[in-house]
């Protein structure tokens, strides 16, 4: 049995309106990366959504490669003009993204949209 059989991962997406909400279980590895990756993404090129949430209440584990998709997607986002947020961590996982500066980087974004000229965006 391996890791990912005692623990699997399982995304679950839903839009409302103009927010769409990724629910994720289980622990975000880099045997998964790509399935939360490729479920958040669509989100993120619709038209109609502006918020993207990512809902990480059940991940019990975040490694470096879940860490960087998180990072890929609030980027994707910024780029696309949506608001990206990441709420309901256990302490375990929001120790990784405080340990590495995942809010740190988002406020950055932040500064960059709110503080640069008028339609400059990276």
């Amino acid at each position: 049995m391996t890791a990912c059989e005692i623990s699997p991962f399982t995304v679950r997406t839903e839009r409302s309106g103009t927010r769409f909400v990724a629910t994720c279980q289980g622990e975000m590895d880099m045997t998964n990366c790509n399935l939360f990756f490729a479920a958040v993404l669509p989100g993120i090129a619709d038209t109609v959504t502006d918020h993207v949430s990512v809902d990480l209440a059940e991940v019990t584990f975040l490694s470096a490669g879940g860490l960087r998709t998180l990072l890929l997607l609030l980027c994707a986002a910024h780029h696309n003009g949506k608001s990206f947020t990441v709420h309901h961590t256990q302490p375990q996982v929001r120790r990784v993204l405080d340990l590495f500066g995942f809010t740190t980087f988002k406020a950055g974004l932040v500064w960059e949209a709110t503080m640069s000229p008028p339609g400059r965006h990276n």
